[in-house]
């Protein structure tokens, strides 16, 4: 029993220590790096309201859209704190980093 228990916190550690926790309806990275000209997707299905909360080392344009349609474009920004209601249907949250640097990038996105 102990060396499962050992094995369950080693691997709790490890994802962790990767920055980054992703699940059906949350996501968690702190100290995520994005190219540049590079871009990130989330994808949620609602309906739901989605906390979003993104701070960026360098500004990121960060838009939710769906299959046709743009929900929410919140621009280039270096923040965003927020929740979204999301209609029926596949959202993604997009992060893109249009500039010439690196982007370091602390992300929380939470449906409820």
């Amino acid at each position: 029993m102990g060396r499962g228990i050992a094995a369950l916190f080693v691997v709790l550690l490890i994802i962790l220590s990767a920055g980054c926790l992703k699940g059906g309806n949350f996501v968690y990275s702190k100290g995520k790096t994005l190219s540049p000209g590079k871009e990130l997707d989330y994808t949620f299905k609602g309906p739901m309201d989605l906390k979003v909360k993104i701070s960026s080392s360098v500004p990121v344009e960060v838009k939710i859209v769906g299959e046709n349609t743009v929900l929410k474009d919140f621009g280039k920004v270096r923040e965003v704190d927020t929740v979204v209601k999301l209609p029926e249907g596949k959202w993604e949250v997009v992060i893109k980093n249009p500039g010439e640097e690196k982007a370091t990038l602390d992300i929380e996105l939470k449906g409820s």
